[in-house]
């Protein structure tokens, strides 16, 4: 995985951190991966948790079929994420094209500027 692991209890708040948790294997870096490419400028912190790894940013996080078929190098659906994903911290919105977590599930809908 190329994100930047960090611990999030010496980062910020642990409230303020959204995205999956995912189990551990190809799907879990691939997603990490295409989180840090979705959402450029912002800390990626990821936890390993055994079984297990959470990958989070602050306050909104971001997924894109377009990013995971990229870094896949094979055609990547939104739905083949989902049995990989364990649970999830925030509120969570899904298209075809995209998930994205937020502390406030309002503010996570989707726009046509972000696609």
């Amino acid at each position: 995985m190329t994100a930047e692991a960090t611990d999030p209890t010496t980062s910020g708040p642990a409230a303020a951190l959204v995205g999956p948790i995912m189990q551990v294997g190809e799907m879990a870096e691939l997603v990490a991966d295409a989180i840090a490419e979705d959402n450029p400028g912002v800390e990626v912190h990821l936890r390993d948790e055994g079984s297990y790894i959470h990958i989070h940013t602050p306050g909104r996080c971001r997924l894109t079929r377009t990013t995971l078929t990229a870094l896949a190098g094979r055609p990547i659906r939104i739905g083949d994420v989902e049995p990989y994903m364990a649970f999830f911290a925030g509120h969570i919105i899904t298209t075809s094209d995209e998930i994205i977590w937020h502390t406030k599930q309002a503010a996570a809908r989707p726009t046509r500027k972000e696609g």
